[in-house]
């Protein structure tokens, strides 16, 4: 089986996303009779774009990440399709005109994985010439918040949801909701796993991680990711407030950057917080190691797909709060999860106090987002996919015959 996997990203700035899919790109690599080979759609801008935002774009033909050799594929954003597309979502989606000329590319593959709307819209393009199947994996605002901007927006979600061979969802939740723009039988949740670099510690190499950014305090909480609306980080000073001033041998650890930080610390600092520790943006290697070191991991998102962070939390034994939103609480769980309402704040900052006071067990990782189990699912899905094709091209032999 030979399976050309293909996102859009920027390999200069690796989040969420994006390593969710490098981890499932690694797992897939070390099966056998499975030849997995990597296509990422980058971004060059228009000259004026790279001026008004100060952007720097080295066009490689290749990129190459531990290992796994990245092919890039260019596509020339301007300034005024991204504002129509981006912010206005007058277009649908940006640069797509462009593909047509890499649909050769992948003439000699069994099956097309695809991770967001231009991918998708590559695939479609790819089956229609080659009649190669397509499966779409979506991953949260791809089907959570983009289809409702518009009629425009939703038919085109719609179209990509009818066309795929087969739909996966990084949530159960995020897969129900699907169902609101097209039902069909042609979906499945499909969780992700853990990064292997996330693990437990010993109590003496946590000791010293903390004495290297100077915690001296019993407890830890934390928060990881960016710094923006979407993630609602402006709860957590109050969070942060609300559990000090009942456990005061509590200190908190903010990683990651964004739009909201100076707003982030402004606030944290109104409020009279002490033992706040801010690490900035750090590269996804460098993580694992202050992951360790937390006792709490506060999630408070307006929105997510199915956040890795919850899964890389608790194979470090770290305790997960947060919203009810997206697949979350099929993550944590419900006695973890919270409504965004007027009562979220106090409520998590409840949860996390109870679990101090009551010297509560972490939760374990459940076995459903183990990557032997995931990946699995997977492999069968595409195997039953492709001999229903085999079938179907047959049939269609006959027929001309």
């Amino acid at each position: 089986m030979k399976i050309a996997r293909i996102f859009t990203g920027d390999s200069n700035n690796r989040k969420g996303k994006f390593n969710n899919i490098y981890e499932r790109i690694k797992q897939l690599k070390t099966l056998e009779n499975i030849e997995v080979d990597v296509y990422l759609i980058q971004y060059d801008y228009s000259k004026l774009f790279k001026k008004l935002k100060n952007i720097q774009v080295n066009r490689e033909e290749y990129t190459t990440i531990d290992g796994i050799v990245f092919k890039n594929i260019w596509v020339k954003l301007s300034l005024m399709e991204y504002l129509l597309t981006h912010r206005l979502k007058l277009k649908d989606i940006a640069c797509k005109n462009q593909l047509l000329k890499y649909v050769s590319l992948f003439e000699d593959y069994s099956l097309l994985s695809v991770h967001d709307l231009l991918s998708s819209h590559l695939a479609m393009l790819v089956k229609e010439k080659y009649k190669i199947p397509m499966v779409v994996t979506w991953h949260g605002s791809d089907i959570n918040k983009y289809p409702f901007a518009n009629k425009k927006t939703f038919f085109t979600v719609k179209k990509i949801l009818k066309y795929a061979d087969f739909n996966f969802f990084v949530s159960k939740r995020l897969k129900t909701l699907s169902d609101t723009i097209i039902k069909s039988n042609n979906k499945s949740h499909l969780y992700s796993g853990p990064s292997e670099r996330f693990d437990l510690k010993s109590t003496d190499e946590k000791n010293k991680i903390k004495k290297e950014i100077n915690i001296k305090t019993k407890n830890v909480v934390g928060f990881i990711g960016n710094l923006k609306p979407i993630k609602n980080v402006l709860t957590l000073p109050s969070i942060f407030k609300n559990i000090q001033d009942r456990i005061s041998d509590t200190s908190f650890i903010v990683i990651g950057d964004g739009p909201l930080f100076e707003k982030l610390q402004k606030e944290v600092k109104s409020l009279n917080i002490s033992n706040v520790i801010y690490l900035g943006k750090l590269a996804p290697e460098n993580i694992p190691n202050y992951m360790a070191i937390l006792d709490v991991l506060l999630l408070p998102s307006l929105s997510e797909g199915m956040p890795r962070v919850t899964l890389e939390a608790q194979s470090c034994g770290v305790h997960v709060v947060g919203s009810n939103v997206g697949g979350i609480p099929e993550a944590i769980g419900t006695e973890n999860s919270f409504s965004l309402n007027e009562n979220f704040v106090k409520n998590v900052a409840n949860r996390v106090v109870d679990m101090f006071v009551n010297n509560e067990l972490p939760k374990k990782l459940s076995e459903e987002f183990h990557w032997d189990k995931t990946i699995e699912k997977e492999i069968m899905t595409y195997q039953s996919i492709l001999s229903l094709s085999k079938k179907s091209n047959k049939i269609n032999i006959i027929q001309e015959n």
